[in-house]
């Protein structure tokens, strides 16, 4: 009996999955291409474990370490000791803002709207908070690690969207900013050495 009703159920739940206009992945309707999905952003169902974040989430989240890497950048052109890494700290000012501005125009227009940060998420901010506790080649030592942690965890979200994504425009910007993120990564590891 307990099978049966556990198969009606399932059945009632797919039965109702075939309506028009129902969702076919977390942003897309039937019919709808997948460059329309970044005009739905705001619709996202929830996600199962295990699956990557819906796409306004992800720009967000994007917009968020984009900003982190803007003021970590700037604090290190400020308080860096070696000449590194206050260079590695203006060419992350310059290409995460550049990064930024390209999300935020290619959100423009998009309905309902998406909201992005307007600064670091906290847990972000908390590590340029402590780093600008620190002073020379402790604070270089310090950004550097940050940077690379950063980095590597960013790299994975990007390369995790890009797999599983579903949106293909946050796709593009996904790959075009993979290898950016890769490039600063390689730089970093270089100065760690």
């Amino acid at each position: 009996m307990t099978r049966l009703t556990i198969a009606a159920v399932l059945a009632l739940g797919l039965a109702a999955c075939q309506q028009p206009d129902t969702t076919v992945s977390n942003n897309q309707t039937q019919g709808q291409t997948d460059e329309a999905v970044v005009e739905n952003l705001g619709n996202a169902m929830p996600q199962a474990p295990g699956t990557v974040m819906p796409a306004a989430e992800f720009a967000a989240t994007a917009a968020g370490r984009d900003l982190f890497e803007i003021a970590s950048g700037r604090l290190a052109q400020q308080k860096g000791q070696s000449d590194a890494v206050k260079s590695m700290g203006e060419m992350l000012v310059e290409e995460h803002t550049k990064s930024s501005n390209e999300l935020k125009t290619m959100l423009q227009g998009v309905t309902p709207p998406v909201a992005l940060p307007t600064g670091p998420p906290p847990e972000l901010q908390a590590r340029i908070d402590a780093l600008a506790a620190l002073q020379g080649e402790e604070f270089d030592k310090q950004w550097v690690s940050e940077q690379i942690a950063v980095h590597q965890q960013t790299l994975a979200e990007l390369n995790g969207y890009i797999a599983k994504g579903d949106s293909s425009t946050l796709k593009d910007w996904a790959s075009r900013a993979t290898g950016v993120v890769q490039k600063h990564l390689n730089e970093l590891n270089q100065l760690n050495k």
